[in-house]
């Protein structure tokens, strides 16, 4: 969650009108203390997570606020914990108006738009994130490597899905699912996506005709504490929603793995694909 600290005297009381717009709104004393204290009740109760009374909170802030991103952000965050996918449609496309260059609202509003079924509106969102992370302008994009581009539940688990900006190195991933503990605090397991090189040198020396240049073969893999498991090879690259359609079968028990391998459980695991452990909150 972000966090704002209000000072008596507000930059938006101070800043000059556009030709056409109304004079800024000056806060009163008590509006100003009526936001502060909405805002750290909110925060509060999101951290107990009681995502509806945070919602109304940040609801009562924003009345007097509308343009406030922090406030924005985190009414969002609390709208969409308890799936009212369209309040955190509005809250996060009204911060997208007030900072176009926030990217964390762009991954926000991608998932959003992926609950409330608007693909297309996904895929907009998506392509203008991924043209902001190529200009090179935002310092903090630029150093990362994938965001989080969905959260859903299948067979009963809470699952978080990362999209990475590009396919690179000798073991590439396109889309790992971190498959989260009960607590919806850490990873249990990962199914990822991915196109690794020798998989490729294997695939291009047996098949005919010969693949062309840059054609590649990506594989559906799970990542388990002690196992491993393959679900399937696919040539050419399967879209995002087929991958996802395939991991809901597989939680679900709808799928079964064409192969895999038993690891030494003590050994842990060291196999490609490894994400970090992420909470469900994640702001990426």
């Amino acid at each position: 969650m972000k966090r704002i600290v209000f000072l008596f005297v507000l930059a938006a009381a101070l800043s000059v009108p556009t030709l056409g717009q109304d004079p800024p709104k000056e806060l009163t004393m008590q509006e100003i203390y009526q936001v502060e204290t909405a805002f750290e009740k909110g925060n509060d109760l999101m951290n107990e997570g009681k995502y509806a009374e945070a919602l109304e909170q940040y609801e009562i802030a924003l009345k007097i606020v509308p343009e406030e991103g922090a406030i924005l952000f985190n009414a969002g965050m609390a709208a969409f914990s308890i799936k009212k996918f369209a309040a955190a449609e509005t809250h996060w496309s009204g911060l997208k108006k007030v900072d176009p260059s926030d990217w964390h609202v762009r991954a926000k509003l991608i998932q959003t738009y992926q609950a409330l079924g608007r693909l297309e509106e996904r895929d907009k969102e998506r392509a203008e994130l991924f043209e902001m992370k190529r200009s090179g302008k935002n310092s903090e994009l630029n150093e990362q490597i994938e965001y989080c581009r969905d959260q859903f539940e299948a067979g009963g688990k809470k699952v978080m899905a990362f999209e990475l900006f590009e396919l690179k190195g000798s073991r590439a991933l396109r889309y790992v699912f971190s498959i989260m503990n009960e607590a919806g605090d850490r990873e249990e397991f990962r199914i990822s996506l991915g196109s690794y090189d020798l998989t490729n040198s294997v695939w291009r020396a047996t098949t005919k005709p010969t693949p062309k240049e840059g054609e590649r073969l990506f594989h559906l893999d799970g990542y388990f504490p002690s196992a491993h498991a393959t679900y399937g090879m696919f040539f050419p690259e399967p879209s995002y929603d087929e991958v996802r359609k395939m991991v809901i079968n597989i939680l679900e028990g709808k799928d079964k793995p064409v192969s895999g391998t038993v690891y030494n459980p003590g050994a842990g695991d060291k196999e490609p694909g490894k994400k970090p452990e992420k909470k469900p909150d994640d702001n990426r």
